[in-house]
């Protein structure tokens, strides 16, 4: 019996047109039976088997799509070697690790998918936290039947004005104050978008005929405002 016969991967020898000659012990326990090496390769993979392998190429290497015993379609790192007009050929499958690689990876997108859902909903859940928050922030208390008080808390931006402009403006109309006073005590940063903002707000209640007043501004605040004080006329 041939040494061939104990060879760790299916081996075949094959003629010059492919016909087996004999083959490894392995390559029965992988392939189903064939008569021509060329019948263990998918239709697909043919026309590339007979460029590549052919005797033409002393020494050649390629990969293959192969019918198995256990799968229709399995990829082969197939090789060769052409001597005396016959061909040794070695067929080794491509490792299946790889397969479970681009599964693990597939899976981990998957999960980053997921988890990038899950931030967005909660970025969406916290601006919305916040825009409440903002709303929250400007309270109308009533000093006399034609007196307000309006304390403001956290930043002075866009957004704390925008949020509550609306509101408070009906309010306002509604219980026909004459006089509203803005408390800054609890006003932490200004920015110039927020200024720009409140300075509109303080107009629309002019037109409406109520007096605004600011107060309890801190030195900061009243360097900021100072810039804009012409608009407060």
């Amino acid at each position: 019996m041939s040494v061939s016969q104990y060879l760790p991967h299916p081996y075949f020898h094959v003629k010059h047109d492919f016909t087996i000659l004999s083959q490894s012990a392995q390559s029965n326990d992988v392939f189903p039976h064939a008569d021509n090496f060329l019948e263990l390769v998918d239709s697909g993979s043919k026309s590339k088997a007979l460029s590549i392998l052919s005797e033409f190429n002393r020494m050649a290497a390629c990969e293959l799509t192969m019918r198995t015993l256990y799968s229709p379609y399995a990829l082969m790192d197939v090789s060769i070697h052409w001597h005396s007009g016959e061909g040794h050929v070695f067929c080794i499958e491509k490792d299946t690790r790889l397969t479970e690689l681009e599964s693990l990876v597939s899976q981990h997108r998957a999960r980053l998918a997921e988890t990038n859902m899950e931030l967005l909903d909660k970025k969406e859940a916290l601006e919305q936290a916040l825009i409440e928050v903002k709303k929250l922030s400007s309270p109308l208390i009533e000093i006399t039947k034609k007196e307000a008080l309006v304390p403001l808390f956290g930043d002075l931006d866009s957004a704390l004005i925008e949020h509550n402009e609306t509101p408070l403006l009906a309010k306002i109309f509604e219980e026909e104050y004459d006089v509203i006073h803005f408390d800054f005590s609890g006003v932490g940063e200004i920015s110039e978008e927020g200024v720009s903002k409140f300075i509109n707000l303080l107009q629309k209640l002019d037109l409406m005929g109520v007096v605004p007043s600011v107060v309890a501004i801190k030195p900061n605040h009243a360097i900021y405002l100072n810039k804009s004080c012409h608009l407060f006329k």
